[in-house]
């Protein structure tokens, strides 16, 4: 089909009757729509393809121009996109070629199934997709800034090379404007030399002449120099960064924190705190005035501290003998104590 035969499938209007007329397309079915049709369509918010048999659901902002004459070919543009998006894993990354030839070759048959596979072969790569993508997601986001990093340090060279040219062009510009003013000043003065009968001195000032010309030609290509070595050094750092953010650096699992101390545990062995006791007159009381409830006062906060009372000392045994360090020897280590509830 040329393009003097494409027309709109909603308004009939063509190419060929109205040149000016702008088809969009829409990535979700790919169905060619003229800009005034989307519009009326769309433009109060996502409704259900015109085109008969289809019936997907789109949305006037998902709308574009077409890029490709051949709209298979902008399919598969925007498919391999989107593959590549998940599957941005690099050659460096792989320890043999041959897994690296396999990762291609898996990348590529998910491409072709999405582009050419049966309705069955679409979604179990539309499944693979999704499977990749959730079990790979910090290997992803990795390569996508590296992506940026590589990105940035492409425009700062870029951007390096263009302010050493710029340096270079002024720097010639401002050595031939010097140029040409001590030539002018040089024969002015040579002239009023040999005026005055004196060619001894109109030499030495054209010698004095081509001596300073020979020195800033000299200070320019040195200032070309640092400009270029200026250059190379930040290629170098850029260079260094991104090494830095291509290496994958191994995690170190945060240690969680203890308020006690490593290995150190508020919960008694000896008792365990229940939700409910036996009613309490004194304490019900206490608690149910609003002024107490108010402050953030717990009934377990009392249960706790008067269970951790009532069982303190029990492993605790204090020497009778003088000699302290003696007796603690000569008395095992006491931790055979049980403690079991007694039926009220």
């Amino acid at each position: 089909m040329s393009n003097d035969d494409e027309y709109c499938p909603v308004c009939k209007s063509s190419r060929y009757l109205n040149p000016q007329i702008r088809f969009l397309i829409e990535p979700t079915c790919y169905h060619k729509m003229c800009a005034s049709c989307v519009d009326r369509l769309f433009g109060n918010g996502p409704s259900d393809c015109p085109v008969a048999g289809c019936g997907k659901r789109l949305r006037a902002a998902r709308f574009r121009a077409q890029t490709f004459d051949d709209i298979a070919v902008e399919r598969e543009v925007d498919v391999r996109k989107r593959v590549n998006k998940i599957f941005n894993r690099r050659e460096d990354e792989f320890a043999t070629k041959r897994q690296w030839d396999d990762y291609l070759e898996m990348v590529e048959g998910t491409t072709f199934d999405l582009v050419n596979g049966t309705k069955k072969e679409v979604e179990a790569a539309e499944k693979r997709l999704r499977e990749y993508e959730e079990a790979n997601k910090t290997v992803i986001e990795r390569n996508v800034q590296r992506e940026r990093a590589e990105a940035l340090a492409f425009m700062a060279r870029e951007e390096a090379e263009r302010e050493m040219l710029r340096a270079t062009r002024k720097a010639a510009e401002l050595e031939t404007e010097e140029d040409k003013r001590e030539l002018m000043l040089s024969r002015h003065a040579q002239l009023e030399a040999l005026s005055n009968g004196d060619p001894e001195k109109a030499e030495r000032i054209k010698q004095n002449y081509i001596k300073r010309a020979e020195e800033r030609r000299r200070k320019a290509r040195l200032d070309v120099e640092t400009a270029k070595g200026i250059r190379e050094g930040r290629a170098l750092v850029l260079n260094s960064m991104l090494a830095k953010a291509g290496e994958e650096e191994d995690e170190e699992e945060e240690e969680e924190w203890e308020p006690l101390g490593k290995n150190v545990s508020d919960t008694s062995k000896y008792f365990s705190l229940l939700e409910e006791y036996p009613r309490v007159d004194w304490i019900d009381g206490f608690v149910a005035d609003q002024k107490v409830a108010a402050g953030g006062y717990d009934r377990q906060d009392w249960y706790q501290r008067s269970l951790f009372e009532a069982f303190a000392g029990l492993t605790v045994f204090l020497p009778e003998d003088e000699d302290e360090e003696a007796a603690s020897k000569s008395l095992p280590d006491r931790t055979d104590i049980m403690v079991v509830d007694v039926p009220s």
